[in-house]
């Protein structure tokens, strides 16, 4: 099975290199100007040569030792990789490292990235910005940087499904205050692993789920609440009491889901947001609004038919199919059929899928196809009419 692998990231990429590394690294970490998006994903940004510095750094560390030993005291991220990827890769791994709001920050999870994506031969690495990820402010750390945190995890776990990836939270690097919310999530979720390992030890730790549930069903009266809380920010009293069906004369305490919010005073008047604990609660109830994905008899019977390499490979597709942007940036629009569906080319691989798209807003798979060498597909659709929702598709 594919493996998926988010790291928090910190500087101990610079902190352990040479002299002249480390001083370039504390004269650039002081600039407050820096377009941090553009570290993590474009080609050309500020602190771009001491970027190729400390890269070639690693890579002529690497080439130098032939082993792991001298990359695994180079920073806390790669030595917890390094004992994580024992395997050889597959084609469909994933490394996902997740930056800081920080200059630095970003820009060591920009490095290790693609140091990364080099040394362990590894196709799919991506840097993910956090914004509001740093500690000079802790206020926005509590209410920006930890919520935004645990919904980007979500966001790749939804990208990387249950029983399709082996999913492991790697939080040796970056800032501590945010394992506690990471071991939570690794504990309570299904497929999920925590692995940790401390400094330069040879020893990986790792943590799997434990019997400690939610009781989500207690708790689904405070999805409406939450959701405006994640999205607006801050709800006053009045409101939050609205949504969450409490009378007037109730306090927020009476609620069963009192303690997924956190309250700040602003002018006087106190208001509340979603803390950590809500973030995680809320991103379990957004299933409850995601896409439905149906197969049609077609696509179910070719899918069963497949190897368990090709399935996971659909199931990813699959999933992505829940968001019409990707669906959008991945039409192949240039091979038309009779049926009129949209063909999708999910990248620089064989395989293909044929959607419609429904009124309902769900999407129908119509056909799973292969690439021949003569550019043709071996499937497409023929007649609309001759396609329904046979089976809904389910991550898990």
């Amino acid at each position: 099975m594919p493996i998926c692998v988010i790291s928090t990231t910190g500087t101990s990429v610079f902190s352990n290199a040479h002299s002249d590394l480390q001083s370039e690294w504390k004269s650039f970490r002081q600039n407050s100007t820096v377009n941090l998006r553009a570290i993590c994903k474009q080609n050309s940004f500020e602190g771009y040569e001491l970027y190729l510095r400390t890269l070639e750094h690693l890579r002529a560390e690497a080439k130098a030792s032939n082993t792991t030993e001298i990359i695994r005291r180079a920073s806390a991220e790669l030595n917890s990789l390094s004992h994580i990827l024992i395997t050889p890769p597959t084609r469909n791994d994933q490394l996902h490292f997740l930056a800081t709001s920080t200059p630095d920050g970003a820009l060591a999870a920009r490095i290790i990235c693609d140091f990364s994506r080099e040394f362990f031969d590894i196709e799919t690495a991506e840097v993910h910005l956090v914004d509001g990820l740093q500690v000079r402010d802790g206020d926005i750390f509590q209410r920006d940087g930890i919520r935004n945190l645990i919904a980007k995890i979500y966001d790749i776990f939804h990208n990387a499904p249950d029983g399709t990836y082996t999913r492991i939270i790697n939080p040796t690097g970056g800032f501590k205050g945010v394992v506690p919310y990471l071991t939570l999530i690794g504990m309570i979720e299904s497929g999920v692993k925590l692995s940790y390992i401390y400094e330069q030890s040879p020893t990986l730790i790792t943590l799997g789920r434990i019997p400690l549930q939610f009781d989500f069903e207690n708790l689904q009266s405070a999805y409406p609440a939450l959701k405006a809380c994640s999205s607006e920010g801050l709800v006053d009293e009045i409101r939050l009491k609205e949504l969450l069906a409490l009378s007037s004369d109730q306090s927020l305490s009476d609620h069963s889901a009192w303690s997924l919010f956190d309250n700040a005073s602003i002018d006087g008047q106190i208001h509340f947001a979603v803390n950590g604990l809500g973030q995680i609660v809320l991103e379990h109830f957004k299933a409850l609004d995601r896409i439905p994905i149906y197969l049609s008899k077609q696509a179910a019977d070719r899918f069963d038919s497949l190897d368990a390499t090709q399935q996971r490979r659909f199931q990813t597709y699959f999933e992505r199919l829940r968001d019409p942007a990707w669906i959008d940036s991945h039409r192949h629009d240039e091979y038309t059929n009779d049926g009129n569906a949209i063909p999708i080319k999910p990248g620089n691989v064989d395989e293909r899928l044929f959607i419609y798209p429904q009124d309902d807003g769900s999407v129908l798979v119509a056909e799973l196809a292969f690439h021949k060498p003569n550019g043709s597909y071996d499937h497409v659709p023929k007649r609309r009419k001759d396609y329904d929702t046979y089976r809904l598709w389910e991550a898990n």
